[in-house]
């Protein structure tokens, strides 16, 4: 794994968790946590703060399994690329929830909570049994679908592009 690739899939997580949680900050009503933050840039910033410290551990942890299966041991090692992949991106989804829990439970997400804790999406008076996770819980699938997409559709359509990009070789068989 070159150094190239490891940036680009930085910038594509970075991406996707910005547009996360502009989706969030879109469909907010705009009396709720637009009032409570002087912009989107702050309110991206209390949860960067989290985000970045659980993705650089997970990014050490796949570095480090990555380098120890990748030495051929007992004819055992990490050439197949859809391993090391799949490895990845369950590593991307474990960084995303641990970087919405340790801002769901910190002072600065406050104002999200109230949102996710109001009548605005459980249209009635939320009741006890409604705070906490099971907010949680909804604000979690509010954030993981759109980043979700955004990472299935980056690494398509950079493929896509690509090969639409460039000129189409001969095979074998025409030549």
């Amino acid at each position: 794994m070159n150094t190239a690739r490891i940036i680009t899939i930085f910038a594509l997580l970075c991406c996707a968790e910005v547009i996360a949680s502009g989706w969030v900050w879109k469909n907010a009503p705009t009396d709720t946590i637009r009032d409570a933050y002087s912009g989107f840039q702050s309110f991206e910033y209390g949860r960067l703060r989290y985000w970045v410290p659980v993705f650089v551990v997970c990014l050490l942890v796949f570095l480090t399994v990555y380098l120890i299966l990748r030495k051929p041991r007992a004819g055992r090692s990490l050439r197949n690329p859809a391993v090391c992949w799949a490895f990845g991106a369950v590593l991307a989804i474990c960084a995303e929830v641990g970087a919405s829990v340790s801002y769901w439970m910190s002072p600065a997400s406050r104002h999200l909570r109230n949102l996710y804790q109001s009548a605005w999406y459980w249209h009635r008076v939320p009741m006890a049994s409604d705070l906490g996770w099971p907010s949680f819980a909804i604000y979690m699938w509010h954030h993981l679908i759109p980043w979700a997409i955004v990472l299935l559709l980056g690494p398509i359509s950079w493929y896509l592009l690509r090969r639409w990009a460039s000129p189409l070789k001969p095979t074998h068989r025409e030549a």
